[in-house]
């Protein structure tokens, strides 16, 4: 398979990305989404930082933390909220990388592109997840390199 995908493979892509946001909703109701850093990746005010800007941001989707939700062909948009803030998302459909729910029984990894970055994905799929919070900052990493003993 060639590196670059065409206009109809991509838009096939994102159909499929968005079917499958769609069903990990209906089925799960609450579940995670990765997020690679994309040129036209927005996060409202607050943006990627630290290490996201790198590794890509895991977003929690669910009845909860999700107020408003659609989509386009190439956009996914919503108002997520973050911490007791609520920002504005857009995600490219080309930036989505991973979907999975929160036992991580059901995990789905789909190919990324950008015409403008290099991303390298983390080897292998998460197995456990964990928080860590620090003194300095109220970001949540999620750490998928625990391997198993």
């Amino acid at each position: 398979m060639s590196s670059k995908l065409g206009p109809e493979e991509k838009k096939y892509l994102r159909d499929f990305k968005s079917g499958v946001l769609k069903t990990y909703s209906e089925k799960f109701g609450t579940f995670y989404i990765h997020v690679i850093p994309h040129p036209n990746l927005e996060i409202g005010k607050r943006g990627l930082v630290g290490e996201e800007k790198e590794a890509g941001i895991v977003l929690v989707l669910g009845p909860q933390a999700v107020r408003e939700i659609f989509h386009e062909q190439e956009f996914l948009y919503m108002e997520l909220q973050f911490g007791f803030n609520w920002e504005k998302l857009i995600i490219p459909w080309d930036a989505l990388f991973r979907v999975y729910d929160k036992s991580q029984n059901a995990i789905t990894q789909m190919r990324v592109f950008t015409d403008e970055l290099q991303f390298q994905p983390p080897s292998g799929k998460p197995k456990e997840e964990k928080k860590v919070e620090s003194k300095e900052s109220k970001v949540i990493q999620v750490d998928f390199s625990r391997k198993d003993s």
